[in-house]
């Protein structure tokens, strides 16, 4: 089957490094998943409109053995514009609320990959013309995924990475009962990539 990687819908990074992919965390946090205390009172500050929030999901690429998260349709156009199947993306389910552009107080999160392909990882930016770096994985100011929260306010939740280090994937949960269960089958903790909507928030 022939699959023309510009990457899909935007899911190949144009420019990439030269490092081999290392799965290590994405982020080193100081706090603890079950430590963190989500604050939601006026110190926050001014709050983006949860009614503009949509659902992002998790999807799982059996080719390389990667998941990666983005909206619904982007998954659903990539994987209908292929020319024969099966579908390249297998959906794994919603994972959180994110905007798909800026709101007040949000921060842009980023796409990360490795020169195969084969392991993406998402990285806060502190704006949307400086993404981040992370030795191994190359980034570009297109590869803004959603847009959350730096920080746990406004009834934000942690969004948390595990890692299989035997098959270099990064696994991205707003369950903690989730990440815990990852961590007990082996998985490595990630951290906390961002600070996220639940998907419960109406």
């Amino acid at each position: 089957m022939t699959r023309s990687f510009h990457f899909l819908f935007k899911f190949v990074i144009p420019t990439l490094m030269s490092m081999a992919s290392l799965a290590t965390p994405v982020l080193d946090r100081d706090a603890a998943p079950a430590s963190i205390s989500i604050r939601n009172s006026p110190a926050d500050g001014p709050c983006a409109d949860q009614s503009l929030a949509q659902t992002v999901y998790q999807g799982f690429a059996g080719t390389f053995l990667a998941h990666v998260l983005n909206f619904h349709w982007a998954f659903v156009d990539y994987n209908s514009r292929q020319s024969a199947g099966p579908a390249f993306w297998t959906f794994q389910g919603p994972v959180f609320k994110a905007w798909p552009t800026q709101q007040t107080s949000t921060v842009p999160l980023f796409r990360m990959t490795t020169p195969t392909n084969s392991d993406f990882v998402f990285m806060v930016g502190t704006n949307a013309q400086t993404p981040p770096t992370k030795s191994g994985f190359a980034t570009s100011t297109g590869d803004i995924v959603a847009w959350v929260y730096n920080t746990a306010v406004c009834g934000s939740v942690p969004l948390m990475s595990a890692v299989l280090a035997a098959q270099s994937d990064h696994y991205y949960t707003a369950d903690p009962n989730e990440h815990t269960a990852l961590l007990t089958a082996g998985w490595a903790d990630g951290g906390v990539v961002a600070y996220v909507l639940p998907l419960s928030t109406s």
